[in-house]
């Protein structure tokens, strides 16, 4: 790793402000790798992790890396969102020690994707242990100059990671042989959409419902074969406000073209479920949301993001706190990477220095994260990094966890 960031790049972007527009332009002076990054200090936290704090002599920067090697099958990189539930905000730290166990502890947690500061849920898809705490066909951001897909970072029950811009699918499968499109799980009811709701939603569905003709199916999950859930009907259709108990799922229909589908149910039906994505990596363990990905096969694409997922230069071109992961070109190895920013010693980094940042650490595919305020690192039950609110640490919707067994 040290080697790594002695050799890495033989540029480096250097950073002017350019007045009242409140930017940084870049030029391209050439600079030897060790006037950029200096190792502070690294450790193994256990084996297989490793962490580096890295000082930059030009930002200032102060930044911190979790190199984490997929090689130890006892390491496992998961999701976890605020308060396990689609709404609501926790901070990274509190997610972390809610999800320390007596069987596996939280090695290191790290924020993840951007959120509704109103009610926290996460503008991208979510997957805790295989099951889809949030599925989207379209991300909805407030932020984006266009509609799009963003990226996202996943890992496969192979536990291999991934980087793509992941869209819902499912279908439903009736029990009269019929088949039908499945466009959400716990998503916002949309014209001629079906929906399935599960427990990370809440108590009952949405019943604000824009006046939509709404048939909704309450079920009973019998079994979960990885991405395929079996359930049975145990009710009449019914309207909006459907309580979901524990166990229990519900599939809403909005202003179906064919609302014979959930109407021609019968109690005692066996209803099968399948939910994955587009592009398809088999069945995911983890999925979190980013904005946009920086690295892309190992070469730095962040000059371009406005054009590629509808940022826009005060967000991609300003200096700012920036949370990120990464993995490197043969997939074995995640980086947790977070850079400090709105203080006098470290003062964040735009996404084109945070891609060569990544790069130099080994990243081939690499994604950015929710960053600002929001970011945040904890180590070992510690925050490392020093969150740039004045109030201190801020509740988000959701995080990247790294655990492992118990140590004896």
């Amino acid at each position: 790793m040290l080697q790594r960031i002695r050799v890495a790049l033989a540029f480096f972007l250097a950073i002017t402000w350019t007045g009242s527009a409140g930017l940084y332009q870049t030029s391209l002076p050439s600079l030897s790798p060790r006037e950029k990054y200096e190792v502070v200090s690294s450790r193994e936290v256990r084996p297989g992790v490793t962490y580096y704090y890295i000082a930059g002599k030009r930002g200032p920067w102060r930044i911190h890396v979790l190199e984490i090697d997929l090689h130890h099958s006892e390491l496992e990189i998961a999701a976890a969102r605020a308060l396990d539930k689609l709404f609501g905000r926790e901070p990274t730290s509190s997610i972390a020690r809610r999800h320390d166990s007596n069987e596996r502890t939280v090695v290191a947690a790290l924020n993840a994707d951007f959120f509704d500061l109103a009610t926290g849920e996460n503008e991208n898809n979510n997957v805790v242990e295989t099951e889809f705490v949030k599925g989207t066909e379209v991300t909805k951001s407030p932020n984006d100059v266009f509609d799009n897909i963003h990226s996202q970072f996943a890992v496969s029950i192979s536990r291999k990671p991934f980087l793509d811009r992941f869209a819902f699918m499912g279908r439903v499968f009736w029990t009269q042989g019929i088949a039908s499109d499945l466009h959400g799980v716990n998503d916002a009811p949309r014209s001629n959409s079906l929906v399935l709701f599960n427990h990370y939603y809440g108590p009952s569905t949405p019943i604000d419902t824009l006046k939509m003709d709404i048939k909704e199916l309450p079920l009973r999950e019998i079994r979960k074969d990885h991405d395929t859930s079996y359930a049975i009907v145990t009710g009449k259709v019914t309207s909006v406000g459907t309580t979901i108990g524990a166990g229990m799922l519900v599939l809403s229909g909005y202003n179906l073209q064919n609302p014979n589908l959930i109407s021609s149910a019968n109690v005692g039906d066996t209803v099968r479920i399948w939910v994955g994505t587009n592009p398809d990596r088999g069945t995911l363990k983890t999925l979190v949301g980013g904005w946009p990905r920086i690295v892309l096969n190992g070469k730095n694409i962040g000059a371009s993001v406005d054009s590629i997922e509808g940022t826009f230069p005060r967000f991609s071109a300003q200096r700012n706190p920036r949370s990120g992961v990464g993995f490197s070109m043969d997939s074995t190895t995640v980086y947790f990477l977070v850079v400090d920013g709105r203080q006098p010693s470290s003062a964040g980094m735009t996404l084109v220095e945070f891609a060569d940042l990544m790069i130099s650490q080994g990243v081939y595919q690499g994604l950015n994260l929710d960053g600002g305020g929001s970011t945040t690192f904890v180590l070992e039950g510690r925050i490392m990094n020093s969150p740039s609110d004045a109030t201190g640490e801020r509740p988000v919707g959701n995080c990247l966890l790294l655990t492992a067994p118990k140590q004896k």
